[in-house]
């Protein structure tokens, strides 16, 4: 090779080593950049917003309160008198709607309540079933009486409002010092997602649970998703024998005082008639409700427990809230109409559920209006190395969409609103906020059957095209 030659090849050879060294330095930043995304990515969804939503939503839900009570329904009156209104500062805001107040009388009711709940489910009769099987292998075990519960407490209600009325007093006392109440029930629900909390990091039911160094994340998300407590389940009691049938009676409670101070009120009644009917139907598939995600992927803490305690009380019965000081006079054709569309509802979201434990409880071999079912037998594996299978429903209201029984459920919630009017957005906010949670949990699921079934799932996205809505999503 000539002089000239082997200059030529080690520069090529230096360049290269150069090249090499770039090449690296380029890797080596471009790593670190993803690295500092993702901590910041991580340090707002596990830190930040967890503190913001544990802070913005007990504000939100006193705010809620006073537009209804002191700015006429009005969401622009509220930042109005806020701006403009000397004596309703912001700091006044601040001072008066985010504080935990401890009202004895309101605890009182809402720690009877409790314990009515806990002795009831211990006491009332029911078979037993079996919830979905665990990633560890773990059978939760419940007893099937909420029914029972709910069909009694509701006669034990009716015999107290009796009692109560015989007395000079009315059950309405709640609506009275609702602001009180809501306080309250608060300031417990943060004592009892601590207690939740401490409990499931240091005393675990079972090894289905999960605990991260971070405390707001644990909070806010929860630490066990099968905490107990002498054998009752905590979300069991707080999902369903003290929040759901707390919308019940608060509903109930809500139309007694429309009633008390405007006389007979169809829009109060066709409300709270839909409400009841509706968790009559959920308490009815209660044990359906215990295989849902609420149940098989949520952990008790903030989010669940809280929102169950709080946001339902506060959130929930806002339309038949909103209607104590804001009554509508419908008449007997939207009386009519508004009830027998809900009804419909409630039966369609009710057919939906039932069909997909129809077809499970027979196999697969059964038909759906005329035809045999079209299914699809997804395999999964549990930690512990054990095979599973789940059965994917693509008959029915099945192949409509993935999440067809949400559409009846956002229907519903619309039809039992709409007594309310359309002046304010204000009774709105239920459905608004229903329908981003059941968007935002579709997507959830979606996740988790992809990463539970894998390719099962796949071909059943290819089945049933539509996420929610036929032909829109």
């Amino acid at each position: 090779m000539s002089k000239y030659g082997e200059e030529k090849y080690r520069h090529k050879i230096s360049l290269g080593k150069t090249n090499d060294l770039t090449s690296n330095n380029n890797d080596s930043t471009h790593r670190l950049s993803i690295h500092i995304r993702q901590g910041h990515n991580k340090f707002w969804s596990e830190s930040i917003l967890p503190l913001l939503l544990c802070i913005a939503c007990p504000f939100f839900i006193r705010s809620i309160v006073f537009i209804c009570d002191y700015c006429h329904g009005s969401i622009m009156e509220f930042f109005s008198r806020i701006l403009f209104d000397q004596t309703m500062t912001l700091k006044h805001v601040l001072v008066n709607f985010f504080y935990f107040q401890w009202h004895w009388p309101s605890a009182c009711i809402i720690i009877s309540f409790l314990i009515y709940a806990v002795i009831m489910t211990m006491l009332l009769p029911g078979d037993e079933y079996a919830g979905p099987i665990t990633d560890t292998g773990h059978v939760p075990i419940y007893r099937n009486n909420g029914f029972t519960y709910y069909v009694i407490s509701l006669i034990l209600f009716a015999l107290l409002t009796i009692i109560l009325k015989l007395n000079n007093y009315s059950p309405t006392y709640i609506y009275d010092h609702w602001e009180e109440f809501l306080s309250t029930v608060n300031t417990f629900a943060f004592l009892l997602c601590f207690f939740v909390i401490l409990k499931g990091k240091y005393m675990p039911s079972t090894n289905d649970h999960r605990s991260s160094s971070n405390w707001l994340t644990d909070f806010y998300r929860g630490v066990e998703l099968y905490p107990r407590i002498f054998n009752i389940d905590i979300k069991l009691i707080t999902n369903c024998r003290y929040g759901m049938l707390s919308w019940a009676l608060l509903c109930i409670i809500f139309c007694m005082k429309t009633f008390e101070l405007h006389g007979y009120t169809d829009s109060a009644l066709v409300t709270c008639l839909l409400i009841l009917v509706y968790l009559t139907k959920f308490f009815w598939w209660e044990s359906g409700y215990m295989k849902t995600m609420d149940i098989i992927v949520d952990r008790a803490g903030f989010y669940l427990c809280w929102g169950c305690l709080v946001w339902v009380s506060g959130i929930y019965t806002l339309p038949s809230y909103f209607l104590v000081t804001h009554p509508n006079k419908l008449g007997a054709f939207l009386t009519m109409t508004i009830l027998t569309l809900g009804l419909m509802s409630i039966f369609i979201n009710y057919d939906c559920d039932r069909q997909k434990i129809y077809v499970r409880s027979a196999n697969g071999q059964c038909k759906i209006w005329g035809k045999q079912v079209n299914i699809i037998r997804a395999k999964y594996v549990l930690l512990n190395g054990k095979e599973c299978e789940s059965i994917l429903l693509a008959s029915g209201y099945w192949a409509l969409s993935r999440h067809f029984h949400y559409v009846p459920e956002l229907t519903l919630a619309f039809l039992w609103t709409c007594p309310c009017g359309f002046h304010y957005i204000l009774p709105y906010i239920y459905f608004i906020f229903l329908y981003i949670l059941l968007i935002h949990r579709s997507h959830r699921d979606d996740q988790k059957c992809r990463l539970k079934y894998g390719v099962a799932w796949d071909k059943y996205c290819q089945l049933v095209r539509w996420k929610i809505c036929p032909g829109i999503y």
